[in-house]
Order: C-alpha cells, then structure tokens, then sequence
C-alpha cells in the first residue's frame, strides 16, 4: 500500500468518526432502513471495522517487505570530502571525491526469507479471520441494537395505550360519581392510574432515545441523528429451528469448521512454525555476493575507476545460547498457541450450547406469553364491564390494566428476543453470518 493510499484510508476513518451524519444522507433521511441497510451502514461507516480494516492492509504490506529478501540490494554513494594537514614546516589541503554502486546479494541464509514469507502471508490469513470476526460481532451488535430499538418503540406503543386507558377509566369513574354510584376514591384511583401512565410514557419515550443513540453508534453516526427503522416484529414467524438435542452436536461441529476465531488461531500456529524454522536458520551459514564499481580521486577531472566482485561465507560458531533459547521460545509460544486453540474450542462448545438453549427458552416464552396476554385482555374487559354495571370496582380494573400491560411487555420483549437469539444463534455457529444475512 503506497503513502497516498494509507492516507486515504486514514481519512476516512477520520472522517466517520467527525462528520458520521454526512456519510449517507439520502439513506438516512428518506424513508426507513431495514436490518441489512443498517449492517450495510455500519460495515461501511464504523471505526473500529475501519481501522481493522487498515490493520489487515499493513498485514498484506508486510508480505511484500519481507519478499524483498529474494532481491538484491544495490545502492549509489557519493561523497566528497576536502583534507587539512598542517605541520611545523608546511600547510597542504587534499580533495577527495568518491561515487559508485554497490550490490549486494544473499545467496543462502538457511532458509530465513522463505520461511518469513511464510510467516507473514500466515500473519496476514490470521489478521483477516481477526477482520472477519470483528464484522460479524458487529453485525450482531447492529441486530442488537436494532430489535432492542423497535421493543423501545413498542413499549412507548403499549404506554400510549395505558395512557388512553387510564383516561378512559377515570372517565368511568367520573360520570358514576356523578350519577352517585361511586366513591370519591374512585376518580383518586383512577388519577392516580393516569399519573403512573404519563410517567411509564415519559420513560418509555426515552427508552427509545437512549436505544436510538445505541443503534447510532453502533452504525458510526451522530447518536442524535433521527433514523428510522422497519418493524418487522409483528411479521415475525417462529420458525422450528431447534427440533432435537442432536441438532446441538450438528452445530458444534459446523461451527468448530467455519468460526473465524478458530482459522485465526490455526494460522497463527502456521505463522508460529515459520519464526521456528527463522531461529533455526541461525544454525547456518551464510553465502552472499558483493559487488561495486566506483569512481574516485582529488580532482574531477583526474577520477579513476575501481571494482570489485566476490562470494563471502559466514558460519556461526556460538552467541552465548541466543540460538536454542529463541528456538525454545518459539516451541513454548507454540504451545501457548495450542492451548487457547483447546480453550476457545471449548468457549464455542459453550457459546453454541447457550445460544441453542436462548432458541429454546424463548419459543417457550413466546408461547407461554401469548396466552398470558390473552387471558390478561379478557380480564381486563370483564373488569372493565362489571364496573361499568356497578357491580366491580375501580381497584380490580386498576389490578387487571397492571397485568395486562406487563402481558404486551413480556409478549413484545419475547418476540425482540427471539430475533436477537436466532441471530447469535447463526453468529455462534456460521463464519459466514454477514454474507448469509446479506442476501
């Protein structure tokens, strides 16, 4: 990557980071964006994936350098110089002009470029499973953000209702008050009601700020900025996904195949063998040509020419134990590497495990849930009846509207959930969730 791209690319992680709200205007301001708009956005507008972005550039950078090693050096010096002497008997100046061109050419090293080419195209396998894994935890951060938003706006819905509610039934008690047939304490209760609803609104409306902002930030743009979102929670169909416990074992192993986590590590084993093999070359001599053509004299005019050509062979005998204690380096590192590939297999066993069991959970829920907000509507519209026909209180209207509004709560919660779970689900298992999801 030349200078002028590097500065690009940091421009723009630069300018996501100032002025997010002028990325994509046309997007943000008509219409409202669904989840694969707002993953599209953050993939393209987030700083961190930005910059991780940059990170696996220089990765890929270094490939190139360290294939320089299979060409050779040549240089141009010059110099010029003028000399002073000045004894008892005399005072005298020299000049001295010196060019020419040097090579210089290693012929074998025990094999230290080969094995750092190696090392740095395996460095760079392990930088974009590293790329590729931070995407994919940012795709579900956008999922996140974007089902707990709409189960904000949701709530807010339910809050109205309550709202509307709690007049309507302070209506009620003010015209049975007025026709005698209720207390005083009645209109009391049922102002008290409305107040818990204006104040469960105001709440509930902020909860939709805070949720907005979370999503905005997760997409890189101002967590002020007035975005949209497409509700498809009332659209939301519960699929059979988790039929029996031996699915769990199928999910395990696709995702001990594809989770990018695991191939990062398996090169960076890769990456560990090649720097053994370079503390290794040590052990071995090595050859390289030299060669220079120059030019040099006290006077422009009068420059003669000189050159040179020849092999030279170094062989190391002994560098206080510097050699076995990098090679023995090397193999613990590898060892280390080995273990958080056994630790990390065993994390996804547990991410997967959770993940199956949220799937499970959660249908359950939704389930339970739908028939606790029915009975809830049913009881809350007998109470409301009966009191209408003076024959139940404003306190049973007041104990069912509490039930039923935690009913909608959970029924809207479990719904968002079940997005959420079936997402980490597809994140636990797939390494290739943000191409999947895209399409």
């Amino acid at each position: 990557m030349t200078f002028a791209e590097k500065m690009i690319l940091y421009l723009i992680v630069i300018t996501a980071m100032i002025l997010p709200q002028k990325i994509f205007p046309q997007q943000l301001k008509d219409g409202k964006l669904n989840l694969k708009e707002c993953i599209e956005i953050a993939i393209k507008n987030n700083p961190e994936i930005l910059a991780a972005q940059l990170g696996v550039s220089e990765l890929k950078e270094k490939i190139k350098e360290e294939n320089a090693g299979y060409y050779p050096s040549l240089n141009l010096q010059a110099d010029a110089g003028k000399f002073s002497t000045q004894t008892n008997l005399n005072k005298g100046q020299d000049n001295n002009y010196d060019a020419g061109l040097s090579l210089h050419y290693n012929f074998f090293q025990g094999g230290k470029t080969l094995k750092s080419v190696h090392a740095a195209r395996y460095n760079y396998e392990a930088g974009k499973y590293g790329y590729k894994s931070s995407r994919q935890d940012l795709v579900l951060s956008v999922a996140e953000a974007y089902y707990k938003l709409l189960q904000a706006e949701h709530f807010t819905g339910v809050a109205e209702k309550s709202l509307q509610s709690a007049q309507s039934h302070l209506d009620f008690a003010k015209a049975r008050f007025k026709n005698g047939l209720a207390s005083r304490s009645d209109i009391l209760k049922a102002k008290t009601e409305q107040s818990n609803a204006k104040l469960d609104l105001i709440t509930a409306r902020n909860s939709v700020l805070i949720a907005r902002g979370k999503l905005n930030n997760t997409l890189g743009q101002n967590v002020s900025l007035n975005i949209k979102i497409v509700d498809d929670l009332n659209n939301t169909a519960i699929q059979d996904t988790v039929k029996n416990w031996n699915r769990f074992k199928a999910l395990v192993d696709e995702a001990y195949e594809k989770r990018p986590e695991l191939k990062k590590i398996e090169s960076q084993l890769q990456t560990q063998k090649s720097i053994i093999s370079i503390a290794k070359a040590d052990y071995y001599p090595t050859v390289s040509l030299d060669a220079n053509y120059n030019y040099s004299g006290a006077n422009l005019s009068e420059l003669y020419n000189s050159n040179f050509i020849g092999f030279s062979f170094s062989m190391p005998l002994f560098s206080g134990f510097s050699r076995s204690s990098k090679v023995t380096q090397g193999k613990l590192q590898m060892n280390v590497l080995e273990r958080q590939l056994e630790s990390l297999r065993q994390q996804i066993s547990q991410e997967v495990w959770n993940a199956f069991l949220a799937i499970k959970e959660v249908k359950e829920r939704i389930v339970t849930t739908r028939v606790f907000l029915k009975d809830a509507g049913e009881n809350l519209n007998i109470s409301e009846g009966e009191y209408k026909e003076g024959i139940g209180s404003m306190l049973d209207i007041l104990d069912s509207e509490t039930t039923f509004v935690t009913a909608e709560q959970r029924y809207i919660e479990a719904f968002a959930d079940y997005k959420i779970a079936q997402i980490n689900l597809r994140r636990t298992v797939s390494g290739n969730y943000f191409e999947e999801i895209l399409k």
